[in-house]
């Protein structure tokens, strides 16, 4: 007997930037492609989000969803094994041991800080050397994903002498942009595309959801959120005062997105928007706070494997149970942020 074809449901995917806590969102794609039951249009995303992106949309590109997957284990092994050779910052063996994944222990990241408090990567580094923008330029498929139309990639930016946003897309895909878009300036020198200067687009846009609205033949999205919303507990140490200050700008332009959503689906919904006028979209949203509970931000700079293999697993667990939970919604007029209501963002 023939075995009945599965109709997928067309989405697109935000992703959200976090160094190596991309890690989670890698394992929420890889489930998505694994599932079989997505047709993933397009993709944004910012910094590691972006890098993540960028391998989605090649693998979907160069050979199917299979070849997606394979293009981001690729991607975040390869990484892992350049950031050990060349990384000042690395977990000592007795906290590797006791799955403490935080640098806050690390002689190298504690340095670091120090030298950031006075000094620039201009002061730091004036050959502006770069083995990971080197290890991104020989990666990735430039021209492939230039090229394509059918699967889009949408990549923030921050624009240095504005402060606005910059989205590039396909037609722009260059090293320079990929390496735009993860820049963070107390890190890296600014990167220059076309003559203007870009940093981290995690600071005005993380990710950017409005060019998957304008561009993506769909009415659903699904956000990968890796930044915690939610903290307990009163920051008072300045380490975790910074952190939290933070943790609140790299979402402060999501949660302003999402606002604008909920607005328009609420207008649409209650009929105040002639039918038509203006699209409605379903957002999704796929999240696991407790995944990273302990861990403070320096571990976004953590690429040890086994760190990285623990996210990965946690993302996967989480991206099935929403699937389990709610696939059926996807392609309906229904939210699923939070059992549909919005509620960290309104």
């Amino acid at each position: 007997m023939e075995k009945k074809k599965v109709e997928k449901k067309k989405v697109a995917i935000a992703l959200q930037g976090g160094g190596a806590h991309g890690a989670f969102a890698w394992d929420v794609a890889d489930k998505l492609l694994e599932d079989g039951r997505f047709d993933i249009l397009g993709v944004s995303g910012t910094s590691a989000g972006g890098m993540n992106a960028a391998a989605i949309v090649q693998g979907l590109i160069k050979g199917g969803t299979e070849a997606a997957r394979a293009t981001l284990r690729d991607y975040w092994r390869e990484m892992s094994d350049l950031s050990k050779k060349i990384s000042p910052f690395s977990l000592n063996p007795n906290d590797k041991k006791a799955k403490y994944y935080n640098l806050d222990h690390s002689l190298g990241y504690l340095m670091m800080g120090q030298l950031q408090e006075h000094f620039s990567p201009y002061d730091l580094n004036p050959s502006n050397k770069n083995p990971f923008g080197d290890f991104v330029k020989n990666f990735f498929d430039y021209s492939a994903i230039r090229n394509s139309s059918e699967r889009k990639i949408f990549l923030g930016t921050t624009h240095v002498k504005t402060g606005k946003v910059k989205i590039f897309s396909n037609k722009d895909f260059h090293p320079d942009v990929l390496m735009a878009s993860a820049c963070l300036p107390f890190m890296f020198q600014a990167v220059q595309v076309d003559g203007e200067d870009y940093w981290d687009g995690g600071f005005i846009a993380n990710p950017a959801i409005f060019p998957l609205i304008l561009d993506c033949d769909c009415s659903d999205i699904i956000l990968v959120q890796v930044t915690k919303t939610y903290r307990e507990e009163l920051p008072k140490t300045r380490a975790e005062i910074v952190d939290r200050l933070k943790e609140i700008t790299y979402n402060g332009c999501m949660v302003h997105e999402m606002r604008a959503i909920h607005f328009i689906s609420r207008m649409i919904d209650e009929g105040k928007v002639k039918d038509g006028a203006m699209k409605r979209i379903n957002m999704h949203m796929i999240k696991n706070e407790d995944s990273f509970k302990g861990l403070n931000l320096s571990s976004a700079l953590n690429t040890d494997w086994d760190f990285l293999m623990m996210l990965h697993n946690e993302g996967r667990k989480t991206a099935e149970k929403w699937i389990n939970d709610h696939y059926d919604k996807v392609g309906t007029k229904v939210h699923t942020l939070d059992e549909g209501m919005f509620k960290d963002f309104v």
